[in-house]
């Protein structure tokens, strides 16, 4: 059965589905640096590292194909929206080894 709703929706059915767990929980953090990558989960002590976290592809800089007008198809670099001190949505896996770096969190 396909998921339906938001993109939260899709994840908090996922989790239904795999049963709950102490790190099934959707965390706010920081960036601390790009370059290493670091971020740090609040209330954790360490910062996470590269190898500790998996970014959305849209957090991350990627070439996409677009057509533009006249029905030209060409690629296109869509530069990571990410900058030191942007607070971002995690959610650990596997055991809380690794983290999921979901979204940029921004207040509207």
């Amino acid at each position: 059965m396909a998921s339906e709703g938001s993109g939260y929706q899709k994840l908090a059915n996922v989790i239904k589905k795999r049963g709950f767990n102490e790190f099934d929980k959707l965390e706010f953090a920081t960036v601390i640096s790009l370059i290493p990558t670091l971020i740090k989960v609040d209330g954790m002590t360490e910062n996470l590292d590269a190898y500790d976290l998996v970014f959305a592809e849209s957090l991350t800089d990627h070439t996409r194909t677009v057509t533009i007008a006249g029905g030209v198809e060409t690629e296109m670099l869509v530069k990571s929206p990410l900058i030191v001190g942007d607070r971002v949505i995690v959610s650990s896996m596997n055991e809380g080894q690794t983290y999921f770096v979901i979204e940029k969190a921004v207040m509207i």
